[in-house]
C-alpha cells in the first residue's frame, strides 16, 4: 500500500476549498482535487500536492470554523488526526485520533480502513476516489460561484495553481 493523505471538510462547495488552496499557497505550484459533499456528514474529500498538507488541514479549520481530519495511509500504519478550533484567540489544536498498525496484505489494509473511517463516522470517499469522474473546476466554476451547481456524486473537481508555462 502506497503512501496516501486525504483532507475531510465541511464546506459549502468545491469552490470554497479552492480557493482557500489559492490563498494558502501562495506562489507555489500546487494542484487539488475536491469530492461533493457527503450526503450524511457533508465532508468533502480534498486531496492536494504541492502544499503542506497539515498546515493547510489547519489553514481549512480556521478559516471554515469547523473540525478537519487528516487521514494519512501509510504502509503499515493508518493515522487520522482531528484540527479542532480550540477558539478564536487560540487558533486551531491538533489532536489525533486514530492510530492503528494495518497488515501487510493491501486488501486487507484497505478492509480496517473502510471499518474505522466508518467508526468514526467518516465518509469512505477514499476507498472510492480512484472511481470518480475527474472533472475540471473551470467549467463548473460560475455555477459553483451563484449557488447553481448541483453536484453529481460520481466526480472529483480538480484544479492547479501556479504551474509554470
Amino acid at each position: 500500500m502506497q503512501h496516501q493523505r486525504w483532507i475531510y471538510a465541511r464546506a459549502p462547495g468545491p469552490g470554497a476549498i479552492i480557493r482557500l488552496a489559492e490563498r494558502f499557497s501562495g506562489s507555489e505550484p500546487w494542484t487539488i482535487s475536491v469530492t461533493p459533499a457527503d450526503t450524511k456528514t457533508g465532508y468533502r474529500c480534498v486531496t492536494l500536492s504541492g502544499c503542506d498538507v497539515p498546515m493547510f488541514a489547519s489553514h481549512v479549520a480556521m478559516s471554515l470554523r469547523d473540525t478537519v481530519y487528516v487521514i494519512d495511509v501509510s504502509p503499515g500504519r493508518l493515522l487520522i488526526t482531528a484540527y479542532l478550533l480550540a477558539d478564536a484567540d487560540a487558533g486551531v489544536s491538533c489532536q489525533t485520533i486514530v492510530d492503528l498498525p494495518l497488515p501487510r496484505f493491501a486488501i486487507l489494509g484497505k478492509l480496517v480502513v473502510k471499518r474505522t473511517l466508518r467508526r468514526k463516522g467518516l465518509p469512505l470517499w477514499s476507498i472510492t476516489l480512484e472511481r470518480l469522474r475527474r472533472v475540471p473546476y473551470a467549467t463548473i466554476a460560475v455555477l459553483d460561484q451563484r449557488d447553481l451547481l448541483v453536484e453529481a456524486p460520481d466526480v472529483v473537481y480538480i484544479a492547479q495553481g501556479n504551474i509554470p508555462e
